[in-house]
């Protein structure tokens, strides 16, 4: 997208955050069927999903712009630009084939956690995820560059990051897939949990 483009559609982009509030209301499935686990990562500003493996443990999924999370380019001018103009994003995952409980979960994110949000999905709909997700770990001459600070591999991803596809934005998709709702913007990682629909 062309530089006035983008200065174009900003103030409108911004306005659609304000009036959304920045929030992410999510409604789980009211009755999954043979549901599962999963859980909703908050780190402060951006978030995460964790998904069970088939084999046992648990596989934790993040997404972000490459330099910043990637190569630890964090200074201003960076951050202004990844928001302002699409630049390369990194799609992370890590697998804890020893990490099954809950009470773990802190030992997936060295980054830290500010909140966990458990939700239960439908089995199938996990599978297909994780196998949509994982299918950008399996191309060819992809070779993924490891984070110590995050504990995540990660590969370039074909969807360039900006404003209106950040990480938490993303994160977002990925439960729609799973047949959560999520109202609102979640936009600076604040989410809440609303009670579901009653099943009819």
């Amino acid at each position: 997208m062309r530089s006035g483009a983008v200065g174009f559609h900003l103030p409108w982009l911004l306005t659609a955050l304000l009036l959304g509030g920045c929030a992410g209301r999510i409604v789980p499935p009211s009755a999954p069927v043979d549901p599962v686990d999963v859980y909703l990562l908050d780190h402060g500003r951006h978030a995460s999903l964790v998904l069970p493996r088939r084999q046992g443990g648990l596989v934790r999924y993040s997404y972000g712009e490459w330099g910043w999370y990637v190569e630890g380019r964090r200074h201003l001018l960076a951050g202004v630009s990844a928001m302002l103009w699409p630049t390369t994003g990194g799609l992370g995952r890590g697998v804890h084939e020893e990490i099954d409980s809950p009470h773990d979960l802190h030992r997936l994110a060295p980054e830290g956690l500010v909140g966990v949000y458990p939700l239960r999905a439908e089995a199938a709909r996990v599978a297909a995820l994780r196998r949509r997700l994982d299918a950008h770990f399996q191309k060819g001459g992809v070779t993924p560059t490891y984070s110590a600070e995050f504990d995540l591999e990660f590969v370039p991803y074909p969807r360039a990051y900006w404003l209106t596809h950040q990480s938490n934005l993303v994160v977002a998709q990925w439960l729609r897939r799973l047949g959560v709702e999520v109202k609102g913007l979640p936009w600076l990682s604040n989410w809440r949990i609303e009670a579901p629909p009653e099943a009819p």
